[in-house]
C-alpha cells in the first residue's frame, strides 16, 4: 500500500559562484531566485577567525567525522559535532547500516568553495562553510561550526543539502567577517529568525491553508512532502480503508537556531524541526502492509506487531533565506535534511 519516501538528497545540477565587490554568493544552476542586491553601505569589520584558521578547524572536524563514521564508533562523534549535526549524523549511520544504503550518510568531506567567518567578538562564535560538489549525486552540503566559548574547540552544529536551482545570498567577504543575527531581530528582517522558523513548520503542516504561507515561496522539501502523501493516499483501496494520512512540524527548542547576517540585510536562519506522518486506515479489520513500506521505515518500525495506524518521526534541518525589512522577495528554503528517526505503531 505505501511506496518508499522522496529522498531529500537531489541529483546536483550544476554549481557556480558569483562574485561581487565585498560579497561572495554561490549559485546552483537552474535558479528561479534572483540573487539579492548587497548594500553599498555594508559596514566594514574585520573576521575574528582567519580563512587559514577556518582551514585548520574544517580538516580537524573531518578528520574526526571520518575516524568514527560508523555506528560502533559514533560516540567518538561528540569531540567534534553536537546539536542537530550530531543527531542527524546518528541518525544517518544507523540507516546506512541496518539499510545497506549508503545514500543515507551525507558526504561530509570539507573541501570547500565559500566560507562565512564570524566577526562577533563574544561567544558563541559561529561560522559556515559551502562544501565543493562532492563525488556523489547530492547538492554541496551547507555546514554551520560552532564555538561555544573561548577554551572549546569548533564543532560542526548544522548541515544541510543545498536545493537544486536554489542560491544562497551574498556574504561578506570572508575578511570582513559576517555578524550574527540574534533569533528575535523583528526590526531588520521580514520576519524574526525564531518567527521564521516557526511559521515554516507550519507551512509545512498545513502547506497552502497555513496562515504564513504566502512569505514563503514553494520549496523542495514541500514539493517532496506532497508526493509522499499522494504516494501514499493515490493507491487505489485507499478510499475503501477510510484512511487518513498527516504530517506536522514542530520547532524544537532545544536544538536551538543560528542565523547570520547576509550582505544586503537579510539573513540565513538555520534550525532544527521534528516531523511526524502518521497513517491510518480505519477500515475494520484492516492493516498497514509493513512489508511495502520503504526500507527505512521497515527498519525502524522492526518486529513490531501488525498495526492499522503508523506513526513515522523525523529530524527535518532546514536553511531559509529571511529578506531584510521591507523587501518584495519572499523568505526561500536553499536547503535541508529530512530524516526518519522513529516508527511505531499505535
Amino acid at each position: 500500500m505505501l511506496r518508499p519516501d522522496v529522498s531529500s538528497a537531489a541529483r546536483r545540477r550544476g554549481a557556480g559562484c558569483l562574485a561581487a565587490v565585498g560579497v561572495v554568493s554561490v549559485l546552483l544552476a537552474g535558479c528561479t531566485v534572483e540573487p539579492p542586491t548587497p548594500a553599498p553601505d555594508a559596514p566594514a569589520i574585520a573576521a575574528v577567525v582567519s580563512e587559514p584558521q577556518e582551514r585548520k578547524i574544517l580538516d580537524a572536524v573531518a578528520t574526526s567525522i571520518a575516524k568514527h563514521d560508523n555506528v560502533s564508533a559514533a560516540d567518538g562523534l561528540r569531540a567534534r559535532m553536537t546539536g542537530p549535526a550530531l543527531s542527524m549524523r546518528e541518525a544517518e549511520l544507523r540507516l546506512a547500516e541496518d539499510t545497506g544504503e549508503e545514500r543515507w550518510r551525507t558526504d561530509l568531506s570539507m573541501q570547500t568553495q565559500q566560507t562565512v567567518l564570524p566577526s562577533d567578538q563574544s561567544w558563541p562564535r559561529t561560522s559556515y562553510a559551502v562544501q565543493a560538489q562532492p563525488a556523489d549525486t547530492h547538492t554541496p552540503a551547507l555546514m554551520v561550526f560552532d564555538q561555544a566559548s573561548a577554551r572549546e574547540q569548533y564543532k560542526l552544529w548544522g548541515y544541510v543539502n543545498l536545493v537544486p536551482g536554489a542560491s544562497l545570498p551574498p556574504f561578506a567577504q570572508p575578511e570582513l567577517g559576517s555578524a550574527a543575527v540574534a533569533p528575535d531581530d523583528d526590526t531588520s528582517l521580514v520576519r524574526s529568525p525564531q518567527d521564521a522558523l516557526a511559521e515554516y513548520a507550519e507551512v509545512l503542516s498545513e502547506d497552502s491553508d497555513a496562515k504564513g504561507t504566502g512569505a514563503f515561496a514553494d520549496d523542495r522539501l514541500r514539493q517532496d512532502l506532497r508526493a509522499i502523501e499522494k504516494s501514499q493516499t493515490g493507491v487505489a483501496d485507499w478510499a475503501e480503508t477510510k484512511g487518513k494520512y498527516s504530517f506536522t512540524a514542530e520547532v524544537e527548542p532545544s536544538l536551538g537556531l543560528r542565523a547570520v547576517r547576509t550582505a544586503d540585510g537579510g539573513a540565513l536562519v538555520l534550525g532544527g524541526l521534528t516531523g511526524t506522518q502518521t497513517i491510518e486506515v480505519g477500515q475494520k479489520g484492516a492493516k498497514i502492509n509493513t512489508d511495502a513500506l520503504p526500507s527505512a521505515q521497515q527498519v525502524l518500525f522492526g518486529d513490531e506487531a501488525e498495526t492499522n495506524r503508523l506513526r513515522t518521526r523525523y529530524h527535518d534541518f532546514v536553511a531559509l533565506y529571511v529578506p531584510s525589512a521591507g523587501s518584495a522577495h519572499k523568505i526561500t528554503l536553499v536547503g535541508f535534511r529530512h530524516i526518519p528517526i522513529d516508527v511505531s505503531g499505535e
